[in-house]
């Protein structure tokens, strides 16, 4: 097998980042990089140096138009619930010559290759009561769609986090298993609740692991300009203070050492041709 260096995964991430942006900027798709990438653009134009992944995050409307679009294409290989059986509440554009595998549990990612993720930003209530009551429950419906599919489910960056979840997951396996596609559309069609809402005028990835910090004004997401990410010049919501403000506080301080936490449970290998 051919374990790949962590500047090989960050190539590859890279290549489909490109990808990606030349698709939005000729179907007049406008993205913008999200969560770490989103930070380390502005922090240090590429990668936060401890960090190995790329997001990107797009409004309902230009989420679904490129999911549609990167169906139909054969550079990369789209893991959406469309077209296949997966059990995150998002999209990943994946390197279909890698594949990833974690620490001690090898057989439960043999396929995904070396990937990029996709985010639906999602309006969502302004009152913060019935907000916060919107986001537990497509936290809840997300959590089911996780428990979808064994093995994967129990998929943890250590040992004791995958025989936890192997509990707290396993009765909704019972009850919702074969039911991946079903219960992953449903996940989405409530994500996507407030679409058409006038009164909604927070967004967000409701999945989102910060939670209630993930809302913003949507009135951020009608900006963007270019930015610089490593040798690349991609896209980005104009306002990143409000968004990076939102989640990390005073985001151009650097974190103390024991939080600047990176992917290395897992670990991508190159196909054998």
């Amino acid at each position: 097998m051919n374990k790949l260096l962590i500047d090989e995964i960050k190539k590859i991430e890279l290549e489909l980042l490109v990808l990606v942006d030349k698709v939005c900027r000729e179907n007049n798709i406008e993205y913008s990089l999200g969560g770490g990438s989103l930070l380390g653009s502005v922090r240090h134009k590429g990668f936060i140096p401890w960090d190995d992944d790329i997001d990107i995050m797009l409004t309902r409307k230009n989420y679904d138009k490129l999911i549609k679009i990167l169906s139909l294409q054969n550079e990369a290989e789209l893991w959406h619930y469309s077209i296949k059986e997966t059990f995150q509440p998002y999209a990943k554009l994946c390197n279909k010559q890698t594949y990833q595998a974690k620490a001690g549990l090898d057989f439960l990612w043999p396929k995904i290759g070396v990937n990029i993720d996709i985010f639906p930003m999602d309006y969502m209530p302004e009152k913060e009561e019935k907000r916060v009551q919107f986001m537990h429950e497509a936290q809840h419906k997300a959590e089911i769609l996780y428990s979808t599919s064994f093995p994967a489910f129990v998929s943890g960056s250590k040992w004791y986090y995958s025989l936890a979840r192997l509990f707290l997951r396993g009765p909704k396996f019972l009850r919702y298993h074969g039911k991946n596609r079903q219960v992953a559309k449903e996940v989405d069609d409530f994500m996507a609740k407030y679409q058409s809402d006038p009164n909604a005028t927070q967004i967000g990835f409701l999945a989102s692991r910060y939670f209630d910090k993930e809302h913003f004004s949507s009135i951020i997401f009608e900006k963007y300009e270019d930015v610089q990410f490593e040798n690349l010049n991609v896209r980005k919501i104009v306002d990143h203070d409000s968004y990076l403000r939102q989640i990390h506080g005073d985001y151009m301080q650097l974190p103390p050492e024991n939080q600047r936490i990176n992917h290395d449970y897992v670990t991508f290998y190159g196909k054998e041709n």
